[in-house]
């Protein structure tokens, strides 16, 4: 964690705060300046997401990246010299993850703190995510918390950007060498065999390296929970061979729960492939495509899923699976499985940002409350970092001690999960960036981008 002292070091060498980005979209982004002063948001209704319930008329003090103060107003002391914040008919609540990311472009950066995600988990990493990691960190580049996967273990026909694994020896050499760059956790792919797997599962233990991912298909979802992988993502996972009937999906609902094993439900996922299909040309011409880069949108013409050989099939696949993930997803939140939410973005039709709200409308849909889907992008990431990957990690709650990465909202979340949508102004790592600074420098970056 920096000290006082070394965040006002930083805050003092910060690049101004609209010098957004020079002609190359891969640029760094300028940072924002971190002012030295409190800040405080003032007779503001706070959603602490710690349990479902509202606090009304409270006084929140954030200084030096953390939130040092909270409670009702007329017993918070606001330092004289504080940036005040009305609150008076607002909420504040935490800031929301996504879970399963592909970073594709920098600039993908900005539109997840436009869209209130203040932390983010790529899970198909490198040594770009690495160091882009490292500066986020240490405020020399501009965005939300990053954690990253290792890149993809699988088999040796599997994707040629996968590290191939297949044999023991090969596993345990490949754990090892993940955990010594500095991953956050161990990717696993398709075609992994079921006694490398168990190697892989086995090694990651000894190094403290959580595995998460896919299930194997030749592994197969009994054996994964038998291993307490610490993550399947998408949950569309468990169903990669065959749909399961009611009874089947409620056991296998418990089972996940007694494995401790998380799940990113990715029912967004669903979604954006049979929009795509029903209407491709309608997601391209979407108002949030000009956030995208070239590079990023010529991926997505060729990648969606109207260019699939098997189209029909695949089409038919995607709409009986939608309800069967539903089904799934609401046995697992009733089994007490930890659901986080994950949307593959920037994968084709997924917008970064915006992808997480359309997770969250899905999930209510699907029969959770609406505290229950923002636990998922809120509480349950923060529990998943702090018990898999940092013990220190503070964030998915609004309380004293905790990262101050907060959204301030014109409605109560509770009632709406659409009103997450609506962020006033978003605080990253301390920073307050209201939606009007926001919003202008969107559109500088889609200028740029247009320009090239």
């Amino acid at each position: 964690m920096k000290t006082p002292c070394a965040l006002a070091v930083l805050g003092a060498c910060l690049l101004s705060v609209l010098g957004m980005l020079s002609g190359c979209v891969n640029a760094p982004l300028s940072v924002p300046v971190v002012s030295e002063r409190a800040i405080a948001f003032v007779d503001v209704n706070v959603v602490p997401m710690d349990s479902e319930r509202v606090l009304t008329e409270q006084t929140v003090i954030v200084r030096n990246g953390l939130i040092a103060a909270l409670g009702p107003t007329a017993s918070i002391t606001v330092p004289p010299d504080a940036e005040r914040i009305d609150g008076r008919g607002r909420f504040l609540m935490p800031g929301l993850a996504d879970f399963q990311i592909h970073l594709h472009s920098d600039e993908q950066l900005l539109s997840y703190l436009a869209h209130g995600v203040t932390t983010v988990f790529d899970l198909n990493g490198s040594p770009r995510q690495l160091d882009l990691r490292t500066q986020l960190a240490e405020y020399r580049r501009f965005g939300p918390r990053l954690y990253t996967s290792s890149p993809m273990m699988d088999g040796g026909q599997g994707r040629g950007d996968a590290v191939s694994v297949t044999t023991a020896e090969q596993a345990r050499i490949a754990v090892v060498r993940q955990k010594l760059a500095g991953y956050d956790a161990l990717k696993v792919y398709h075609t992994v065999s079921p006694g490398v797997y168990e190697v892989l599962t086995g090694m990651a233990r000894q190094q403290k390296l959580p595995v998460v991912g896919h299930v194997p298909r030749t592994v197969g979802a009994e054996a994964v929970l038998r291993a307490r992988q610490a993550l399947v993502a998408p949950g569309s996972e468990f169903f990669a061979t065959a749909l399961r009937d009611e009874p089947a999906m409620a056991a296998l609902a418990r089972a996940t729960k007694e494995a401790g094993t998380s799940v990113v439900p990715g029912l967004v996922q669903i979604h954006a492939q049979l929009r795509m299909l029903e209407d491709v040309e309608g997601v391209f011409a979407d108002p949030e495509a000009r956030y995208l880069s070239p590079e990023v949108l010529r991926n997505w013409s060729y990648s969606n899923p109207t260019r699939r050989i098997d189209v029909a099939a695949f089409g038919a696949r995607e709409r009986a699976l939608y309800p069967a993930m539903r089904a799934f997803t609401l046995a697992l939140q009733k089994e007490g499985a930890r659901l986080v939410v994950g949307t593959d973005a920037s994968d084709a039709g997924l917008f970064p940002g915006r992808s997480v709200h359309r997770e969250l409308a899905e999930l209510v849909e699907a029969g959770l409350s609406p505290y229950e889907a923002l636990s998922a992008a809120t509480r349950n990431a923060g529990a998943f970092i702090q018990q898999h990957v940092d013990p220190a990690a503070r964030f998915g709650t609004v309380a004293v001690g905790q990262y101050a990465d907060l959204l301030l909202l014109p409605g109560n979340p509770l009632e709406d999960v659409g009103r997450a949508a609506q962020a006033l102004g978003v605080m990253s790592r301390g920073l307050w960036l209201p939606g009007e600074q926001l919003q202008r420098m969107r559109d500088k970056s889609a200028k740029s981008l247009q320009g090239r």
